[in-house]
């Protein structure tokens, strides 16, 4: 018969890593760039083109990283596997006194690669936005009206490189319902999934077929030469939860890096190795 195990679902969080919870969400936007503003802006999608119909899917629990993978954890990685470090370091390690900052020039393979020394995955582009968006499907991380304050994201058109890139968990201010930070700003994340059209999207996709990998999450640079009312507008639609922008995935950008995902086991698969339904009757009765 049954041993007689107890099976709790209580389980903390991997350290560094926060649960966001199964579910149904609504991914994407319904609105549309109606009067083609960021065409006439010289931009090279209208808004929302990309993100569009909104959809509702089902995601299973999984944990996230609090924050964006630092300098110090990537150079770890780099020591233990001689993988080798971002160029912008100049050597071996990073500079001093920014240990804490996010690791950027890395492309998508570095970021995998680190993401399965460490026994997690990136993240899923539709995991990335539940996690930035929360349950009432905000459109920023800390709500639905952009704030300067709450993300490093440039805030002149006249400094190019913003704020500058700064130690993660900065800004406070900025963290999601579910406690993430810096999904906004500092540096674009990739995520694991190719550019590609929603379900039913009826934009004339251009870049379907180039294999292009999508980053989440804006960054601390700055998006161009617009005027101060345009730029602030330009930096808000950029920096929503659902905006998503492509990358060859070899790039290697100063301004993306990553954060990690991991799958969060059943009670069955952390006992037994397995999921219920692969289970057997003769698995938990003899």
């Amino acid at each position: 018969m049954f041993t007689g195990m107890i099976l709790t679902g209580c389980e903390s969080p991997p350290e560094g890593m926060v649960l966001v919870p199964a579910g149904n969400f609504i991914m994407g936007t319904d609105e549309v760039d109606t009067d083609q503003h960021a065409l006439k802006l010289g931009l090279g999608k209208p808004w929302f083109a990309d993100e569009s119909p909104a959809f509702e899917l089902y995601l299973k629990d999984y944990y996230i990283d609090k924050y964006e993978v630092t300098r110090l954890q990537y150079y770890i990685f780099c020591q233990a596997t001689d993988h080798k470090p971002p160029r912008t370091w100049g050597g071996d390690r990073f500079p001093e006194g920014t240990g804490h900052y996010p690791v950027s020039h890395v492309n998508f393979y570095d970021a995998a690669a680190y993401a399965e020394w460490s026994g997690k995955r990136l993240p899923t582009e539709a995991e990335w936005e539940k996690a930035a968006r929360g349950p009432d499907h905000y459109i920023y991380p800390w709500g639905n009206e952009f704030d300067f304050s709450s993300a490093n994201v440039s805030p002149s058109a006249k400094k190019k490189r913003g704020r500058g890139l700064k130690p993660v968990g900065s800004f406070p201010q900025g963290v999601s319902f579910y406690g993430t930070y810096d999904m906004i700003g500092n540096v674009w994340e990739w995520v694991w999934d190719y550019y590609l059209p929603y379900p039913n999207n009826t934009n004339v996709w251009k870049k379907k077929d180039e294999k292009l990998l999508v980053v989440r999450g804006m960054s601390y640079l700055g998006v161009g030469h617009f005027s101060e009312e345009e730029y602030r507008k330009v930096i808000a639609l950029k920096s929503r939860g659902t905006s998503r922008e492509r990358l060859n995935p070899f790039s290697r950008k100063d301004d993306v890096g990553f954060r990690c995902a991991k799958d969060k086991l059943s009670i069955y698969e952390r006992v037994f190795g397995k999921s219920l339904k692969d289970m057997r009757v003769s698995d938990v009765t003899s």
